[in-house]
């Protein structure tokens, strides 16, 4: 038995096992003797007065039958995983939060074990639990997102905290959902970007009633009342050098957050200026840090900010890596290819094969490049991913069965990135262009990136400079892929690869991959054959595979956004 004291009750709570199920109990306790003797300081004890105050504090009922002095009883099943809450108004927000049995049941049953993470990534579960305030730093590739999600359920699972808000970019919030599922999946999830006119209201209806809330840098722009009053536990700022420029509008509002613990993701603290860092730390420590205290000068930033950041590099832990790291990251369509995305998606549709194919060549092209307006998630991430590998003095290549990304590539890096110097190999130039721009790439170090036909650079080539591979779309056959990351991956190479991988929330990228997961490899044949624009010649597995992607196309389209 644990006694509790929540406001003026003195509550017995006592736990009873059954099966795979808990019955959490509270009773007013009107015994004698000191709280200290009754409920020593562990962590057993601390988690069951969590249960108990979240219980009372989010269900009146419960508190009103307490104070009368009635027993409460709550059954809670084991913790489970669930598809997030995707609330857009309040309403939904109120009819779609977690239950009181799912925010308490990680209290009552022993959380998972961290074995599957590295030594270097247990340190930084640790690092974090250990610094309220902090940045890590650390290499793309080394887990920051997954040391932050365990350091976060450690918390949750001890009862010290309750919940905790991630930001981070829009595209990213569909990557969040799924790392959450892989690595947190006994705790609540709600992403949260509700439009202008429901923002307060629905803020205000979630806070506190989920384990995590996922939410946009964009959120911040307008900032919602009832976030900005609120009294936050955690909040986790991934990609957190977009928090880099003191005047910008996202940073004032950031700044009005209120939180007991904030944790900064990036690979990049410092990206043009000393300032740069001293601003997040600003963010972290406003009493300690201001943008005047880059004019102290670099080693005595360094010094400062030592306490504050975790950095490891790949060479640090190299004995610990895999020699390659693969990652899948699930993105969001930009507005623009979202709406055109749902137009194609909306049309009418025969019942014909062919018609169902040449639809969904035509959505899997949207979800590289919006055909209007050029606009691209998946090119934004890769951009993002290219500053970095500029910024560590390595190499990329970008591989693309289509041209048209590729140019939209090459343009916006010249247009934006001038520094992310590129150069592009497709099948339209000449042996000696070709030779040129091989040339180019793996001998001058100010050429970053190499953007590369898949059906030209797919074999042959030895591309070792290179130590990330990043695919804008990728052949359905593994073994085509396979051949494209060889190009990189091979003898001679010496350094870790890096290999990114995109897939678009709810749009057939997502049905398709799990279509040819369940079926015969003869299907990636048959998308091999869509995607190089090759004469499909009638056949059993185009027909079945028609058939499946018509399937899922006459299904009922996703909102439109």
């Amino acid at each position: 038995m644990v006694v509790h004291e929540w406001g003026t009750l003195r509550l017995a709570i006592e736990v009873t096992h059954l099966g795979n199920s808990r019955s959490l109990e509270l009773a007013r306790f009107d015994g004698d003797g000191s709280l200290r003797e009754l409920e020593p300081d562990d962590v057993d004890m601390r988690r069951l007065r969590c249960a108990a105050s979240i219980a009372l504090e989010l269900d009146a009922t419960l508190t009103r039958s307490a104070k009368q002095g009635q027993t409460v009883r709550i059954d809670v099943m084991h913790p489970r995983s669930r598809s997030p809450s995707r609330p857009r108004n309040v309403d939904e927000a109120m009819a779609t939060r977690p239950s009181i049995e799912d925010l308490i049941a990680p209290l009552l049953f022993e959380p998972a074990s961290r074995s599957d993470l590295r030594p270097f990534q247990k340190y930084g579960v640790q690092w974090l639990l250990n610094h309220p305030v902090g940045i890590l730093a650390d290499d793309m590739g080394l887990g920051k997102t997954v040391q932050a999600l365990k350091a976060l359920e450690e918390l949750i699972t001890r009862g010290i905290v309750r919940s905790a808000i991630v930001i981070c970019p829009k595209s990213l919030l569909a990557n969040w959902e799924a790392e959450c599922h892989r690595w947190v999946p006994e705790l609540t999830l709600i992403r949260a970007v509700p439009s202008r006119d429901q923002a307060s209201k629905v803020w205000a209806a979630i806070l506190g009633r989920s384990h995590i809330i996922i939410t946009s840098y964009e959120q911040l722009r307008l900032m919602p009342a009832s976030l900005a009053s609120a009294r936050l536990e955690v909040i986790i700022a991934d990609e957190a050098h977009r928090l880099r420029r003191s005047q910008a509008k996202l940073v004032k509002s950031f700044r009005h957050l209120t939180a007991g613990r904030i944790w900064a993701l990036t690979g990049t603290p410092i990206e043009r200026h000393e300032v740069d860092l001293v601003t997040l730390l600003s963010l972290l420590e406003p009493t300690r840090f201001s943008v005047q205290s880059a004019a102290t000068g670099f080693m005595d930033l360094r010094a400062q900010a030592r306490p504050y950041m975790l950095r490891r590099l790949k060479q640090d832990v190299l004995k610990e890596l895999p020699r390659v790291i693969d990652t899948k990251e699930l993105i969001e369509l930009t507005d623009q290819q979202q709406r055109a995305y749902f137009s194609a998606r909306s049309k009418p549709l025969s019942k014909d094969v062919d018609d169902a194919l040449q639809r969904f060549t035509l959505l899997r092209s949207i979800c590289d490049v919006d055909p209007k307006t050029g606009s691209s998630s998946k090119l934004d991430r890769i951009v993002e991913i290219l500053q970095t590998v500029q910024k560590a003095g390595e190499k990329a290549v970008v591989f693309s069965y289509l041209l048209r990304p590729l140019n939209v590539l090459a343009g916006r890096l010249m247009r934006e990135e001038p520094h992310v110097r590129a150069v592009t190999l497709t099948g339209e130039l000449t042996t000696n262009e070709r030779e040129n721009m091989l040339w180019k790439f793996k001998s001058d170090d100010s050429v970053v990136v190499l953007l590369c036909s898949s059906r030209v650079g797919g074999e042959g080539l030895t591309l070792t400079e290179a130590n990330h591979v990043i695919f804008l779309n990728e052949w359905w056959n593994p073994s085509a892929n396979a051949q494209a990351r060889d190009r990189v991956v091979r003898l001679g190479q010496e350094r870790i690869v890096h290999v990114h991988r995109f897939r678009c929330r709810e749009t057939i990228e997502e049905a398709l991959e799990e279509i040819l997961n369940r079926k015969s490899v003869a299907f990636a044949d048959i998308v091999d054959a869509l995607a190089s624009e090759a004469q499909l010649a009638d056949s059993e597995s185009k027909e079945m595979l028609g058939e499946e992607i018509l399937g899922e196309l006459l299904k009922p389209a996703p909102p439109a956004y």
